[in-house]
């Protein structure tokens, strides 16, 4: 019982520290939001957006700028996750309730979701004005277009981090076993 507990209380922590951690990696991104709220035309946002031009994107022809930018500034999403599984991976466990095999069954279909969410959002050419109407929505307005954006990026950081989690946890079950 008490182990069960100490558990708890170690998911809870690293659940907080995930938080924690997803917040500060967001801070760049309110930056960047704030300013091209003041200053569309800033040689800062302009410089970073011509930089990643020949990367692929995610984008709007209504604010190519600040959507590249913001675009550019989602692909760090997987490295954030590495670092923050860097400094919690020795706390991380998995529950002993499955054999490794169906661990590692789960885990090769979880690859290939998180290969088709990562090679979908990081390393396609998507314009946003001309795509499906929830697409086309998100880039009616910067408010919306930013919400996007942050969204994209928490749920890259999440997956990317629940990825190297399981990985790890597959892993370890297997050596345990």
């Amino acid at each position: 019982m008490i182990n069960k507990h100490h558990q708890t209380d170690k998911g809870n922590k690293i659940a907080t520290k995930m938080f924690y951690f997803l917040i500060i990696s967001l801070i760049p991104m309110f930056s960047i939001i704030i300013i091209y709220i003041h200053n569309p035309t800033s040689n800062i946002l302009n410089y970073i957006a011509l930089r990643a031009n020949d990367l692929p994107a995610i984008y709007s022809q209504n604010t190519p700028v600040f959507s590249k930018t913001l675009s550019l500034y989602v692909k760090t999403a997987p490295f954030t996750a590495i670092l923050l599984f860097l400094n919690t991976c020795k706390n991380l466990r998995l529950k002993n309730d499955k054999s490794p095999w169906q661990l590692l069954k789960i885990n090769i279909f979880f690859t290939f979701f998180y290969a088709i969410l990562i090679y979908a959002f990081l390393f396609t050419d998507t314009e946003l004005t001309s795509s499906a109407k929830m697409l086309k929505l998100m880039s009616v307005n910067i408010i919306l277009l930013s919400f996007f954006y942050i969204s994209l990026h928490s749920i890259i950081f999440i997956f990317s981090y629940l990825y190297f989690w399981f990985c790890i946890g597959s892993y370890r079950s297997f050596k345990e076993k």
